[in-house]
């Protein structure tokens, strides 16, 4: 039974895109030219394998206990017969819808002579859905998807929303979780970095101040620094001694 939805379903939707890519009403969708290999290098590597598979469909049966993978003559004939109907049912519905629309009148909208043309572009919209459709539906009023699914049609436009499901799930934390390594990266390790790196240039200029290379100075600090270890050994030993 799944098998056969799924041929009715594939029929349905393969059909009403053929309809729509060629024998549409819709806005023209701008070339963009020849498709990067990108995205033709994925279509080559789902049908080659396909083909292949299908070709030795009668040598791989071995491979699976012994059991053929060819569909029998019953499953045959009912997947190719639900295909049909799943293809004519739905060229049936565009040729109910695509004369809906060339009957239904587009019609004068009223509005004020100094309107914004956008507010009369979208006032003629909402008042005549039928030919227009509406912001959730496609743009080709003679999509048969939309007799077909009747009030389904506008969530399966969106995909059943699972794009938006998939962006609050996935694409914003992640998302979120980006911007909290670059925070703690940027104002976190490069300010400890950078801190460090200024600590250690402060005493370079430091040190390198004091080596002037007069030979007097240095004799005179390592004097004053033997006095002042000798004042110190002096106060600590009188203090240990008090004690």
């Amino acid at each position: 039974i799944a098998g056969l939805l799924a041929a009715v379903l594939t029929a349905s939707y393969a059909v009403r895109l053929w309809l729509l890519a060629f024998r549409g009403r819709g806005a023209e969708v701008p070339d963009h030219g020849k498709q990067p290999l990108a995205m033709t290098s994925v279509l080559w590597i789902l049908a080659v394998p396909t083909i292949g598979f299908g070709l030795t469909a009668g040598l791989l049966g071995d491979w699976f206990d012994g059991h053929a993978l060819t569909p029998s003559l019953t499953t045959a004939v009912l997947s190719t017969g639900v295909t049909l109907v799943g293809g004519l049912v739905t060229y049936g519905a565009w040729r109910h819808t695509t004369a809906l629309a060339v009957r239904t009148p587009i019609g004068a909208v009223a509005a004020h002579p100094g309107g914004e043309p956008a507010l009369v572009e979208a006032e003629a919209m909402t008042s005549h859905t039928a030919a227009y459709g509406t912001i959730a539906d496609a743009p080709d009023p003679a999509d048969p998807g939309r007799l077909l699914l009747g009030p389904l049609h506008r969530h399966a436009v969106t995909g059943f929303h699972l794009d938006a499901l998939y962006t609050a799930l996935f694409v914003r934390p992640v998302r979120a979780a980006a911007r909290l390594v670059r925070f703690l990266d940027r104002e976190v390790v490069d300010t400890y970095v950078n801190g460090t790196g200024a600590v250690t240039r402060l005493l370079g200029t430091a040190v390198r101040r004091a080596q002037t290379g007069n030979v007097q100075t240095y004799v005179s600090a390592l004097l004053a620094g033997s006095l002042a270890l000798a004042i110190a050994a002096v106060v600590f030993a009188n203090v240990n001694a008090g004690s």
